[in-house]
């Protein structure tokens, strides 16, 4: 008796989303703030023109990127040589008082990550010394759109011990773009031609730049016939060891007892709601 033999070829691909990168998009003119010297604390306080211009997306999160800079190379900008703090007040139409609502934003040197509830949704990692981004950690998303009549106010301390020297500070108004893009998926399996009581190695590379929330496979008949075979979405494990989404397809399980091709589809999902289908 002649036994039974599969293959599987990948699916046709679909995407599932618009492809693009979270990134950090200046949307006001840079300001400039009087040079100061270390050694002390000081504060100012500014405004930005932020445009609804059709560019500008009124419900993207904004954050102050601030640069501190030294002119004297001899006497760099070190990391833990400044401190930061901010406070955003904002006011409504005709600039009422009692109406104001004033936000604390945190400073963040090193590494700034920016989170909703279904996890981290963009970090910053790579950021120079002397650099920072000011932002609200808790409630960050739903920061209003900041105009003229809205007020920021930067305070800034140094080391004591730094070189008394003169330094420049610059803020720019940054506007996060959330992440749209899918994983990537690609199938890892080896071979495609397989025993009719084999169990098939099921094996998906996923990366995407935000955590993985789903990732699911399907073998399916492209012969639309009276027994089109279909397994139904079923779910792969990652597997810590080599980094892959990993299941074992039991042909006998799910009695799947006719020779021919079938398909194989990968799905997957990050936490953001971006997915790919292939």
């Amino acid at each position: 008796m002649k036994q039974k033999t599969l293959t599987l070829i990948i699916a046709s691909i679909l995407l599932i989303g618009i492809v693009s990168a979270a990134t950090f998009t200046q949307v006001s003119e840079q300001i400039t703030i009087p040079g100061f010297i270390a050694g002390g604390t000081t504060s100012t306080e500014f405004s930005f023109d932020y445009e609804n211009d059709g560019m500008n997306n009124p419900d993207a999160s904004l954050v102050l990127k601030v640069n501190i800079n030294s002119p004297d190379e001899d006497y760099p900008v070190g990391v833990g040589d400044f401190q930061l703090s901010a406070m955003v007040k904002q006011y409504p139409l005709f600039n009422l008082e009692f109406l104001s609502k004033e936000t604390a934003l945190k400073c963040i040197e090193e590494t700034a990550e920016f989170r909703v509830q279904q996890g981290l949704l963009y970090t910053e990692t790579d950021i120079s010394p002397g650099t920072f981004y000011c932002y609200d950690p808790d409630n960050y998303i739903d920061m209003l759109e900041l105009g003229r009549r809205d007020k920021v106010t930067l305070d800034i301390s140094s080391n004591p011990a730094l070189y008394p020297g003169d330094y420049e500070v610059e803020v720019e108004l940054m506007e996060m773009e959330p992440d749209t893009s899918p994983p990537e998926i690609e199938f890892m399996i080896e071979g495609d031609t397989f025993a009719g009581d084999e169990i098939i190695p099921i094996k998906l590379s996923v990366t995407d730049m935000y955590e993985i929330q789903t990732v699911e496979y399907k073998i399916t008949d492209p012969e639309l016939s009276s027994d089109y075979f279909n397994s139904g979405w079923i779910t792969a494990t990652f597997n810590e060891v080599s980094g892959l989404y990993e299941d074992n397809f039991n042909i006998t399980d799910y009695d799947l007892d006719t020779s021919g091709t079938y398909w194989i589809t990968a799905y997957a999902c990050d936490v953001l709601g971006n997915c790919r289908e292939m």
